[in-house]
């Protein structure tokens, strides 16, 4: 099989359409959004399936991915991909078949002026790259926006530093009873709690419901299983755009669901809706990527 040339780089498709949200938001392109800056890992890889391809995850689920094919039979090349990608999910892990249909474009609301989001506060919840990028483009509206980490654990994208230009960080441990008070704290004085961890998180604290407007920002459209960006451009047929399916070295998906989700969430803000829930994937940028191809330009 031969790679089909006449597609677009993703990458470049991936900064038009970061361009293009910023545009929409009246800031300035955001550096640390330039997708395919950073290489984190590897090159990711693709898996031969029965009938089709598989994406294990990233090197730090291998061991667990190997166990899991074992468990189904030990031989990846007998095994459907959507077999496959269904056990992964009961194993909780970010493997998963290769898609060729694009994922759907979301429903995309520009502003019709210039968004300012002075008086607003936002708290932001989650690590590596999309919610970050969220809190930035929050911050660079004008809102104070509070980026809660985990003190032991620090977020080990490399980007975390620009990430959190102009944001208050405040560490907490939501296991522990102390500081998961002083974040429903937090919490009650904010008008917006952007979520980038899967639901289990909040719910093992007590606060599946927040009391406020919540955008929520997931791996897949329709699971909240775990994932990261380059399982969302398997799922959402991004690595299908070439045959065999290719993968960058760094997600196009996260930057552009970042922006995205910034967007939503000015959105809700400037509404004023109490108790919002709204969620973007980066499946759903995905679908975004998509549809800035077949504009062109």
């Amino acid at each position: 099989m031969t790679a089909l040339t006449t597609r677009e780089p993703g990458v470049a498709i991936a900064r038009r359409a970061a361009r293009e949200l910023c545009d929409a938001l009246g800031i300035p392109l955001l550096r640390p959004a330039r997708p395919g800056s950073v290489g984190l890992l590897p090159p990711p890889i693709v898996l031969r399936a029965a009938d089709g391809w598989v994406h294990p995850g990233p090197p730090t689920a291998w061991d667990d991915f190997t166990a899991m094919v074992d468990a189904l039979g030990g031989d990846l090349s007998t095994l459907a991909a959507e077999a496959v990608d269904a056990e992964a999910g009961a194993w909780r892990l970010p493997a998963v078949a290769v898609r060729a249909a694009p994922a759907a474009a979301p429903r995309v609301l520009f502003p019709d002026a210039r968004v300012q989001l002075g008086g607003a506060r936002v708290v932001v919840l989650g690590a590596t790259w999309a919610a970050p990028l969220t809190g930035l483009v929050l911050a660079t509206l004008g809102a104070h926006v509070v980026r809660v980490t985990h003190p032991s654990r620090p977020d080990p994208f490399p980007l975390r530093d620009a990430l959190m230009r102009d944001q208050e960080e405040v560490p907490l441990d939501l296991g522990d009873d102390a500081q998961r008070d002083q974040f429903e704290e937090l919490l009650d004085g904010a008008h917006l709690l952007v979520d980038g961890t899967t639901p289990r998180v909040l719910a093992n604290v007590g606060l599946a419901d927040p009391p406020l407007s919540v955008v929520r920002i997931s791996a897949f459209a329709h699971e909240d299983r775990p994932g990261y960006g380059v399982a969302a451009e398997c799922r959402g047929g991004w690595a299908s755009r070439y045959d065999p399916p290719r993968l960058g070295r760094s997600s196009v998906a996260d930057p552009v669901a970042g922006l995205l989700a910034g967007l939503v969430a000015a959105n809700v803000l400037l509404s004023g809706r109490d108790r919002a829930r709204e969620r973007v994937s980066l499946e759903d940028a995905v679908g975004h990527l998509f549809s800035v191809e077949a504009r062109g330009g």
